[in-house]
């Protein structure tokens, strides 16, 4: 700006500027050239005195959809991916603004880093910029995006003013699972390699189980806080066994199923549609977008996108054996050359109880050798089991010959297990020993027990213990029948004698149901109708169909029924009741009691033998004459 003042004495200011002098290069101004003409013409500069005519500027930044990584199209690996902010600057009148510098910096919010500075950029010919921010341990989350033009460092002090503008973009990530440990028990590790070198963990049914695994973001930083769900066979149970939180140190679990605050109900491996030992699948799941029943809720971010991770694992069973047949033969007992050796063992599960089929149990031979003061093998024998999980085998005692040389015949046989794929091996082996020892002969004349004798008394023997067992037996099924008669005796007093008629339907329900459990006709003691049905079946076999199912239906009115029960129905119940005694007294081969009842009043009194009416009507008995005291009667 030039302030020029007009010449009022001579030489002492500017004449007038002529505008034909403006179009003159570099001399458009005479006034320079007059003496002293700094007292009259002032030049204030812009950096100093003067004016700058700054203009605004217009920045926009552009909505981005930012991760913090991407998988590599041509390696498959997971590699980070930057954020890349872009967007435009322009001045007021809406002239781009090229070539000017752009600064971006961003800090998560939340998070506890700095705020970090992406690298410089340059608008283009369009006043667009596009900047690199690399993203490298970013937590997934909302990233506070700020982006700046600075007049000063664009040279355009005196021309724009500064401009800065905030944003936030929302920082999705692919999230990993992975499964470091699982294992039987707290801390055991255990596993199985198949033929073609696969190696898969073993866990145990039944039996408690721990596992280890963690969740990171796909570029590898930990992720805390967050609910994962547990499950075993996804594909049957749609329902998780469990949830656990990862830390917020470093994104791990450490589950254990036996703790009961992080898994309440406290099962093991459990079966699964009747599936008991074989390859199950174990999954870790992160499910931030839904809410599972059983398992964890909606997750209240949505930057982490959700993922699970799959294991094969082998669940194994371990095994007890059991003695069925002993071979055990100490002295008194022992054996002599060539004699029969015959056992069995059972193999059962050892937390169910049940009978392990088609599995090969070694029984092996061992002999004790004097001249290296151990035992020694001689041979194995290999049975399998049959359905009820017996393995049997038979031996011809050796004797005093152990691999073809004399000894002095103490041997020992061990029964053994020695695992296989479904089951563990055996713990707790079964060691019986045998002993050579020389049998006495006995004359058959000698003594009363000659071996007719003892024949003889050996079969009336058996006799008698079949007799004793039939007789037993049938003491037993009289002994269920007569408490069968007893309870349904006791209902029909309690009809008799009370208006509650369903509560007396009910205590005799659970009467039977006691008494089925303990005769055996039910396994336990809640079951369904149609095996409460099949167990009353079976234990009145005596009693006739239909009267069964009479029987049956009073049960099905009480517990169903939604129509008033009146006295009609305790009636028919009773009368259905005492239809069933009197089958049960029949099957017990005792007879009924009747009763007689003498009807009163129901004829007139009549003249009894030996009395006559007289003219008075008065009743008179023959032979006796009034008056006299002969008491003479006829």
């Amino acid at each position: 700006v030039i302030l020029r003042f007009e010449e009022n004495l001579p030489n002492e200011g500017c004449e007038e500027l002529q505008p034909s002098s403006l179009t003159i290069q570099g001399a458009w101004d005479p006034c320079t050239s007059v003496p002293g003409n700094d007292h009259f013409r002032l030049k204030m500069t812009n950096n100093a005195n003067g004016f700058s005519l700054i203009g605004r500027t217009s920045l926009t930044v552009d909505d981005q959809i930012v991760y913090t990584s991407e998988i590599n199209p041509v390696t498959g690996e997971i590699v980070p991916k930057p954020m890349i902010v872009t967007g435009q600057l322009q001045d007021e009148l809406g002239t781009n603004l090229t070539n000017r510098n752009i600064r971006v910096s961003y800090e998560m919010i939340n998070g506890q880093s700095n705020p970090t500075s992406c690298q410089t950029g340059m608008t283009d010919m369009d006043g667009r910029y596009s900047i690199l921010c690399p993203l490298s341990d970013v937590m997934a989350g909302k990233a506070k995006v700020s982006v700046t033009y600075s007049s000063y460092d664009n040279n355009d002090a005196y021309r724009y003013e500064n401009k800065t503008v905030q944003t936030e973009f929302d920082v999705f990530s692919n999230s990993t699972l992975s499964i470091s440990e699982v294992g039987p028990f707290k801390s055991s590790v255990e596993s199985w390699t198949a033929p073609n070198g696969s190696n898969y963990p073993v866990l145990y049914l039944k039996e408690s189980y721990h596992i280890d695994a963690k969740l990171t973001q796909s570029n590898g930083q930990f992720v805390g806080g967050k609910c994962l769900n547990i499950y075993l066979d996804p594909d049957q149970n749609v329902r998780p066994v469990s949830t656990i939180r990862t830390s917020e140190i470093d994104g791990t679990i450490e589950w254990f199923s036996g703790d009961p605050s992080q898994n309440p109900t406290l099962k093991g491996v459990e079966t699964t549609g009747g599936k008991l030992e074989g390859f199950r699948t174990l999954r870790i799941a992160f499910e931030p977008d839904v809410n599972v029943p059983g398992g964890c809720d909606k997750d209240t971010s949505n930057v982490l996108n959700g993922s699970f991770v799959d294991m094969d694992i082998l669940v194994r069973s371990r095994v007890d054996l059991q003695v069925k047949q002993t071979w055990s033969h100490l002295a008194g007992n022992g054996l002599d050359n060539g004699e029969a050796v015959i056992g069995s063992v059972a193999l059962l599960r050892d937390r169910l109880d049940l009978a392990v089929e088609n599995e090969e149990v070694w029984f092996v031979r061992q002999y004790w050798s004097d001249e290296t003061a151990e035992w020694i093998v001689e041979g194995t024998n290999k049975s399998k089991t049959n359905e009820q999980g017996v393995a049997d085998f038979e031996w011809a005692f050796a004797g005093t010959t152990c691999d073809g040389e004399p000894c002095e015949g103490q041997w020992r046989i061990i029964a053994y297990y020695p695992g296989s794929t479904y089951f563990a091996e055996s713990q707790d082996n079964i060691t019986h020993e045998l002993v050579y020892e020389l049998r006495t002969t006995v004359d058959a004349q000698a003594g009363f027990f000659t071996p007719a004798k003892s024949m003889a008394l050996g079969v009336l023997l058996m006799a008698l213990l079949i007799g004793g067992a039939i007789y037993y037996q049938r003491a037993q099924e009289r002994r269920q029948v007569q408490a069968l008669k007893g309870i349904l005796t006791d209902t029909m007093m309690q009809l008799e004698a009370s208006n509650e008629y369903i509560a007396a339907i009910f205590d005799c329900y659970k009467s039977l149901v006691k008494h089925f459990k303990r005769y055996g006709f039910m396994k336990k003691v809640y079951e369904t109708t149609r095996e409460f049905e099949s167990a009353v079946r079976a234990a009145f076999n005596m009693v006739p169909a239909e009267q069964l199912s009479d029987f049956l239906s009073i049960f099905e009115e009480a517990r169903y029924s939604d129509h008033t029960i009146d006295a009609s129905h305790r009636d028919r119940a009773m009368q259905t009741l005492q239809t069933i005694v009197s089958s049960l007294t029949v099957a017990l081969g005792e007879e009924g009691s009747v009763t007689r009842k003498e009807l009163v009043g129901l004829y007139d009194k009549q003249t009894k033998a030996g009395e006559f009416v007289a003219a008075d009507g008065t009743v008179r008995q023959a032979g006796i004459v009034e008056g006299e005291g002969s008491d003479f009667k006829i």
